[in-house]
C-alpha cells in the first residue's frame, strides 16, 4: 500500500515499545486517550493499558494502529530493514 505523504516509521520490539509507538501516533494525530477509546468503542482504561504495554486484545491494538493511519510490518528479528521513500 502506498501513501501520498511520508509516514514516520516506528520500530516496536515488545509490548511496551508498541504501546509507546501507539501513544506517539495518537498524540501526533491530536487525539486524547478518551478520543481514541471512543472511536474504538473501548474504555479509556483499555487505551491506558495498550499504551503501557499491558495485555489488551490484539484486535484492539490492530484497530488502534489502523485508526491512527499506521500499518504493521512483520520483519524477521535479525534481518536488516531498509526504509526508503
Amino acid at each position: 500500500m502506498e501513501h501520498d505523504e511520508l509516514t514516520p516509521f516506528y520500530r516496536a520490539v515488545d509490548a511496551p515499545s508498541l504501546g509507546r509507538c501507539i501513544s506517539d501516533a495518537r498524540k501526533e494525530s491530536g487525539l486524547t486517550q478518551q478520543d481514541l477509546a471512543d472511536r474504538l468503542k473501548v474504555t479509556r482504561g483499555t487505551i491506558i493499558r495498550l499504551e503501557a504495554g499491558e495485555a489488551v486484545s490484539v484486535v484492539v491494538a490492530m484497530q488502534a494502529i489502523r485508526l491512527l493511519g499506521r500499518d504493521v510490518a512483520l520483519v524477521p528479528r535479525f534481518s536488516k530493514l531498509q526504509v526508503s521513500s
